[in-house]
């Protein structure tokens, strides 16, 4: 992470969906303290020092801005026991910007390009077969992890970009497919995402910058990488 460009990114996120000014200040001291700590991948804090941080004497207020950070996919948080603090994960605001550009609404051009984009049915090597594989996937999807609940159009497309890939034929002819592994690791995320209590685009998408950001780009790498991190936390 580089300290300026996430305080620049958070900044402008802030500008337009702002969070409490609670919930903002925790994000700060947050950022602070990762930075003094040379940006580990998490790290551990007790909530009465978080509490003095932010100038709150209540539990339920620090809980209450912890959680929209959460909600807002910019914190990875993993409660603590008995003589072990909290684990905290920061997550790239600026990464997270860049990846839902279509949220933005200062330039009309780019809002009716990101439109376009988001036709699927467009996408070179898509045919009828695929829409039926996206929509028993995206359908899988639902009933595991947000039973009772219906996907929308907007939700299938988010599903798609996280599965599809596109490969050139030596005819210059364009293949699609949604190989397995990427379908179980969108399933994965979710599950984590689950655990969580924060099933959201945001959050998923958070997940899949980490991964980004630690070279993950199978479920073997990040089998290996959380056994790894298991180890480390002295977890057999």
């Amino acid at each position: 992470m580089s300290y300026i460009d996430e305080i620049n990114a958070f900044d402008r996120r802030m500008h337009r969906a702002p969070l409490s000014p609670i919930a903002q200040l925790l994000w700060y001291k947050l950022m602070q303290f990762s930075n003094r700590l040379h940006w580990p991948e998490d790290f551990q804090i007790d909530n009465k020092r978080l509490m003095a941080e932010i100038n709150v004497s209540a539990l339920h207020t620090l809980i209450a801005a912890r959680q929209e950070l959460v909600e807002d996919g910019l914190l990875t948080f993993t409660p603590g026991v008995r003589g072990r603090p909290s684990i905290y994960q920061l997550l790239s605001v600026e990464m997270l910007e860049g990846a839902h550009p279509e949220l933005s609404t200062e330039n009309d051009t780019e809002d009716f390009l990101y439109e376009i984009k988001d036709d699927i049915t467009g996408y070179f090597g898509y045919n009828e077969a695929l829409g039926k594989e996206l929509q028993q996937t995206v359908e899988a999807i639902w009933k595991e992890f947000l039973p009772g609940e219906k996907p929308s159009e907007a939700d299938a497309r988010e599903v798609f970009n996280y599965i599809y890939t596109q490969d050139r034929q030596e005819d210059g002819t364009v293949i699609m497919s949604f190989p397995r592994e990427r379908k179980e690791m969108l399933a994965y995320a979710f599950e984590i995402a689950r655990k969580k209590r924060a099933i959201n685009w945001k959050y998923i998408g958070g997940i899949y910058q980490n991964w980004a950001r630690a070279n993950l780009h199978t479920m073997q790498d990040i089998d290996d990488h959380e056994e790894e991190r298991y180890q480390r936390r002295g977890v057999s």
